[in-house]
């Protein structure tokens, strides 16, 4: 029987690949009824980036956060994301179906991309079809497939396994020519594009070729690898261009014993997870301590060493746990990251691990230990455990169905979460009205966070923004101005908190000092129309026309459907006299 599975499937390539595929899409349809969550939200609905038709040129020259003004310095290069976005919502709008439908083909057609990888590997069409189906169903992957946010890691594992898959064949091809490998290089090119991780793929055609020497020598294998760097040397320019720099933190390349534990605890984190794929959560936090006094990091290393003792006997096995590795390697920097532990880090990794899994169970195990019944028992075990992922896959799906759902789960599963505590609350106080229980969830993330290994600024900025709604809510003027600077304190290049300031003002008609922060909100933020909207109506009210209608207008070329601003810079226009623009500024209305 195991033999006529063999047979059928390296017989039936392509239906197994179309049929793993199909399996992909049946088991993640449920994300289609999903709706979008947490950066979703800000990424797709607030950015006018994509909103707005006019500004797709400003995809290219920031980075993920540069909708949100200058003060975001983030350190993501990543325009392809938000050009599938901008697509996407011309084709349909904010309809969270279109993008989660896009998501979702991106994954199926990955899925066969990695049965095509594992038959060039494996030379065994079952352990491919064996390792594709562990990794397609692996519930690390449902915050991947989910999650709208996350199409950094499937845009990039899409490119880099089919720009693998091309340097394969070039490899294998008896006519393989420099123009294959530069074929290969461009079609791994746009994962560069999606996510900076994706640096790591000429890595791994580098471990390729040591566990696999083959026939050319190193002089020739620099000239067919020179197509991979001179992909990664355009990536590079661009991103020195738009960003400024390679890398945000000055510290980049300077290594320290903190760092290295880390890197090993986090290697330990995700070896668990693999091989241990429980408590699934977007938020996970992350233990140095208790990680490094676990097992998993140093079966980890115990495994990798093997691997490579076993270079010459089995160099699948050592291949395919260097792939896991080297792809791992990019979010092993603690400093980088903003999520340690994060499930959609595993992505791309996860196919040479799993990849590896099939080959020992389904290749290497029969051949050394030739007992008739245990090759079937093994294909069995792939294939309940397939069913098992499946079922957990079904059950995880809804958990990213609308933010309540993503924060209740998430709340269950990281209760020590900072980030989790602190959207809880903003859940308390918009939802349910409970300012009482918002503030005590607020609290408790600002706690976390500065007990967590990585305190993170934006958290601490995000809870005292919230504390000042609750204290607003109460009437205490006073306390949420005291929060509120307390955020401009952890984060004086970030517009929100003064703009919070400036609404805190203007119903008093204190409307000088509420026009003093509502500017500096708009230097740091150009793209906010409600603060430059409400600079204006400050402009208005201290008898400044000309300087209301800038801001009015400004307002709505951000956002040509704000027809608030056209009626409002119309009136000022009136205002310092010149009724012939503000007659053509209404004008405007009946085309929006």
């Amino acid at each position: 029987m195991l033999e006529r599975c063999k047979t059928w499937v390296a017989n039936h390539t392509r239906w197994t690949g179309g049929l793993l595929a199909l399996l992909t899409f049946a088991v993640y349809a449920g994300t289609l009824s999903c709706k979008f969550v947490f950066d979703d939200i800000p990424q797709i609905l607030e950015n006018p980036f994509i909103t707005n038709a006019a500004l797709w040129r400003r995809i290219f020259i920031g980075s993920v956060w540069s909708f949100r003004g200058a003060g975001e310095h983030d350190n993501f290069y990543r325009p392809l994301q938000f050009v599938i976005y901008w697509v996407l919502y011309r084709l349909n709008g904010a309809n969270p179906a279109v993008f989660h439908l896009f998501q979702l083909l991106l994954c199926a057609a990955t899925t066969w991309l990695v049965f095509e990888i594992g038959r060039e590997l494996l030379s065994n069409d079952l352990a491919a079809l064996g390792g594709a189906l562990l990794w397609a169903l692996h519930p690390q992957h449902v915050e991947t497939v989910a999650w709208v946010s996350a199409l950094p890691d499937t845009g990039a594992a899409c490119f880099a396994i089919l720009g693998f898959l091309l340097f394969l064949r070039a490899e294998k091809s008896n006519r393989g020519s420099w123009r294959d490998y530069a074929w290969a290089a461009l079609a791994y090119f746009p994962a560069l594009l999606f996510k900076e991780s994706a640096v790591a793929l000429p890595l791994v055609v580098l471990a390729y070729w040591f566990f696999r020497p083959g026939t050319s020598n190193w002089k020739q294998k620099a000239i067919r690898w020179l197509p991979f760097a001179a992909a990664l040397g355009v990536y590079l320019t661009l991103r020195i261009t738009f960003l400024g720099g390679l890398s945000q933190p000055s510290h980049t390349f300077q290594v320290s014993r903190e760092m290295l534990a880390a890197a090993l605890g986090l290697l330990g984190q995700h070896a668990r997870l693999f091989l241990w794929p429980a408590r699934m959560s977007a938020f996970r936090v992350f233990d140095l301590h208790a990680s490094l006094h676990s097992p998993w990091p140093w079966l980890a290393l115990l495994g990798i060493l093997i691997a490579l003792l076993l270079r010459r006997r089995d160099p699948q096995l050592g291949f395919l746990v260097s792939w896991w590795l080297i792809t791992l390697l990019p979010c092993l920097d603690f400093r980088l990251v903003s999520f340690p532990v994060a499930d959609r880090f595993s992505y791309l990794p996860s196919v040479g691990a799993a990849l590896a899994v099939a080959h020992l169970l389904l290749q290497v195990v029969p051949r050394k230990i030739p007992i008739s019944k245990l090759a079937p028992a093994l294909v069995g075990v792939v294939v309940i455990t397939s069913i098992v992922f499946a079922a957990d896959d079904v059950r995880l799906v809804p958990t990213w169905g609308d933010n309540v759902a993503l924060w209740d789960y998430s709340l269950r599963a990281s209760p020590n979460s900072a980030l989790v505590h602190l959207f809880q609350g903003t859940l308390l106080r918009t939802r349910d009205g409970n300012m009482k229980g918002a503030e005590a969830e607020y609290q408790t993330a600002l706690r976390l966070n500065r007990e967590s290994a990585k305190p993170l600024a934006g958290i601490a900025y995000e809870c005292y923004l919230g504390l000042g709604q609750v204290a607003l809510q109460r009437a205490s003027i006073a306390e949420a101005v005291s929060d509120y600077k307390k955020a401009i304190e952890i984060s004086p290049d970030h517009s929100p908190a003064f703009k919070a300031l400036g609404a805190v003002y203007f119903p008093q008609g204190d409307y000088k000092r509420s026009a003093e922060y509502f500017t500096i909100a708009v230097k740091l933020d150009p793209q906010d129309v409600e603060s430059r909207f409400f600079l204006g109506t400050c402009e208005m009210k201290l008898g400044n026309p000309r300087e209301a209608a800038a801001q009015f207008h400004a307002a709505r070329q951000v956002d040509p459907t704000y027809i608030e601003a056209y009626g409002a810079e119309a009136r000022a226009l009136d205002a310092a006299g010149d009724s012939a623009e503000a007659t053509r500024v209404r004008s405007l209305v009946s085309k929006h």
